[in-house]
């Protein structure tokens, strides 16, 4: 089985808060809580279904189900895909298709990114038309 038997607790008492909740506007109190005792008793034994089915789905890995305590966590697999070719497909289609030889022989040429204009030489009342051209917009 996948998970233990807290996951059933914890489904079963779920399904008794749900259950009390959306029944006690519409019943009286020990109706409600009858029906939260069996809400409470279902979900339970729904939670074992639901659990083995999540086993049963679950791709089998080997030293995981059916290994010995020992033998669990003892394998390390380190090894990770090459993917060099794909990222080096990827980033040639984002810059246009440029080759790899072009793009070695490119000379360095850093950003130059516009300079901001300075308002020390401006008067007041061209500072005062700018404000109000941009409150305007």
């Amino acid at each position: 089985m996948l998970g233990s038997i807290k996951w059933n607790i914890g489904i079963a008492v779920l399904g008794c808060g749900l259950t009390f909740a959306f029944s006690i506007g519409n019943n009286g109190i020990s109706i409600t809580l009858l029906r939260s005792l069996y809400a409470l008793a279902a979900s339970f034994v729904l939670a074992y279904g639901l659990r083995y089915l999540l086993y049963v789905l679950s791709p089998a890995v080997d030293g995981v189900q059916g290994g010995s305590e020992e033998e669990k966590g003892s394998n390390l697999d380190m090894a990770t895909p090459d993917d060099g070719e794909d990222i080096h497909r990827l980033l040639q289609q984002q810059l246009g298709g440029e080759k790899e030889e072009e793009a070695e022989h490119l000379p360095f040429q850093p950003l130059a990114p516009p300079r901001m204009m300075s308002v020390k030489d401006k008067s007041p009342d061209e500072l005062a038309e700018a404000v109000r051209h941009l409150k305007e917009s």
